[in-house]
């Protein structure tokens, strides 16, 4: 059961990443038709002279988004529980939820080695989509958290902690 759910979502993923590929392809080819370049350093920007003036188009294929939770100690062996969710513009693209292999100190912990747990599946996302040729569209991928010393822990390491 699980491999067939596994396979599933990769399936669904896999399709909203061809079907935002088609649009850009789509989009980018009819500029190209009516005259305008697209820039080689991004290339989701396109330029054209009109009547003396520059006209330049900017778009993005879509906003890739990750949220990691984790709820700590929730289990009967005290360890904590974390799930990911990506979206895709406004719909969830990928989801995933699991217990901890980890005993955790403190739900910051926890939250940390949430992250930690769900960063493979983040840049083979990344990874995919550069084989694909999107992420000149998609130049970050922002991962949202909710607990401020986990933030700052993940930005700075230890020299932010107060330990």
């Amino acid at each position: 059961m699980t491999n067939l759910c596994y396979s599933e979502t990769e399936k669904a993923l896999y399709g909203r990443l061809q079907a935002a590929l088609l649009f850009w392809r789509l989009l980018s080819d009819t500029l190209k038709e009516w005259g305008f370049k697209l820039n080689k350093y991004y290339q989701c920007v396109a330029n054209k002279n009109l009547n003396g003036q520059q006209c330049t188009i900017i778009w993005h294929v879509d906003d890739l988004r990750w949220w990691v939770d984790s709820s700590y100690a929730v289990h009967p062996d005290m360890q904590s529980h974390s799930s990911i969710t990506m979206t895709l513009s406004k719909w969830t693209s990928y989801t995933a939820s699991c217990k901890q292999k980890l005993n955790t100190k403190s739900s910051t912990e926890g939250e940390l080695v949430a992250i930690d747990n769900y960063m493979a599946q983040v840049l083979w996302t990344r990874h995919l989509l550069a084989v694909q040729g999107m992420c000149m569209c998609m130049p970050t991928m922002t991962i949202y958290q909710d607990n401020n010393s986990t933030i700052l822990l993940a930005e700075n390491g230890k020299t932010s902690s107060s330990r």
